[in-house]
């Protein structure tokens, strides 16, 4: 079982993936890991019922939303 302080150094990583090469990648879940190489194993080990061709992480942090869901869902627009 995590601790609360364990639970904060984890970062949450965005999964992507594609069955073919000509597929777009696809979002498939999420993994929190505390670097980059954990990310790595606990997406591969997680996801790993599908035959993938590219599997894909993207820290969370690094995403720069363009339209922000509170902007798409605000009445008064």
């Amino acid at each position: 079982m995590s601790t609360g302080r364990q639970q904060m150094n984890k970062q949450l990583y965005e999964v992507f993936a594609r069955h073919k090469r000509e597929d777009p990648l696809g979002h498939i879940g999420t993994v929190r890991a505390t670097s980059d190489a954990f990310a790595r194993v606990y997406a591969r080990n997680t996801y790993d019922e599908e035959n993938w061709t590219e599997l894909v992480l993207v820290p969370r942090s690094a995403i720069i939303p363009v339209l922000e869901l509170e902007l798409l869902l605000d009445p008064t627009s």
